[in-house]
C-alpha cells in the first residue's frame, strides 16, 4: 500500500514539475507545420488581434519544450511580430541572407506567393553559436482584410532532403 501511494505521489510531483517548466512534445517539423498553420488560421479569423495570442510566452504557440515558436512577417519583408526577438519587429528583412547567400525572407515570400505554403531550407546559427547549422521553416500565406501576412515556424538540424522524405507532397523552396 505504501509503495502504491509513493508511486502515485512521485508521479504527481513529476507531472507538476513538467507542467511548471512548460513541458510539451519535442520539436519536430510536423509540429512546426501544425503550429504555423494554426497561427495562420487564427490570423485569418482575428487579424492583428491574434498577434498577442501568438507571442504569449506560455501560450499554445510556444511549443516543442520551449524551442518552437511562430513569427509573422508581411510580403514587404517587414517583421510584424517575433516572440523571441522583438527587436526585429518593424524591420525590413528582405536583404537578410544565410552563409550560402539564400535571402531567407525573400525566399519565404516567393514560396508562399507561388504555392501558398511550404518549406524553406537555409543555414543559420543556433542561439549562442557562431557557426551556421541546417534549418528549415514552414511558412503559410494568410490574408485578413486587405493585409497579407506570412506565419512561420522552423527548427534546426533538418534539411530539405529530410523534409522531402517526411512530407513528399509539400512544396520546398529551391533557388536552383
Amino acid at each position: 500500500m505504501i509503495k502504491r501511494i509513493s508511486t502515485i505521489f512521485i508521479a504527481a510531483v513529476l507531472l507538476c514539475a513538467f507542467a511548471s517548466i512548460g513541458y510539451s512534445e519535442p520539436l519536430t517539423p510536423k509540429l512546426c507545420k501544425e503550429k504555423a498553420k494554426a497561427a495562420a488560421e487564427l490570423i485569418k479569423a482575428e487579424g492583428e488581434a491574434a498577434f498577442a495570442t501568438i507571442k504569449a510566452p506560455k501560450g499554445e504557440f510556444r511549443f516543442g519544450n520551449g524551442e518552437g515558436y511562430v513569427w509573422v512577417h508581411n510580403l514587404d519583408g517587414i517583421m510584424v511580430m517575433h516572440p523571441i526577438k522583438p527587436a526585429l519587429d518593424g524591420k525590413n528583412l528582405l536583404d537578410m541572407r544565410d552563409v550560402h547567400g539564400v535571402y531567407l525572407f525573400a525566399a519565404m515570400n516567393e514560396l508562399v506567393e507561388e504555392k501558398g505554403e511550404g518549406w524553406v531550407p537555409y543555414a543559420w546559427p543556433k542561439p549562442g553559436q557562431k557557426e551556421s547549422s541546417p534549418k528549415v521553416s514552414y511558412v503559410v500565406l494568410v490574408k485578413h482584410g486587405d493585409k497579407s501576412y506570412v506565419a512561420g515556424s522552423g527548427m534546426y538540424d533538418v534539411t530539405a532532403a529530410d523534409i522531402a522524405k517526411q512530407f513528399p507532397g509539400d512544396a520546398i523552396y529551391s533557388d536552383k
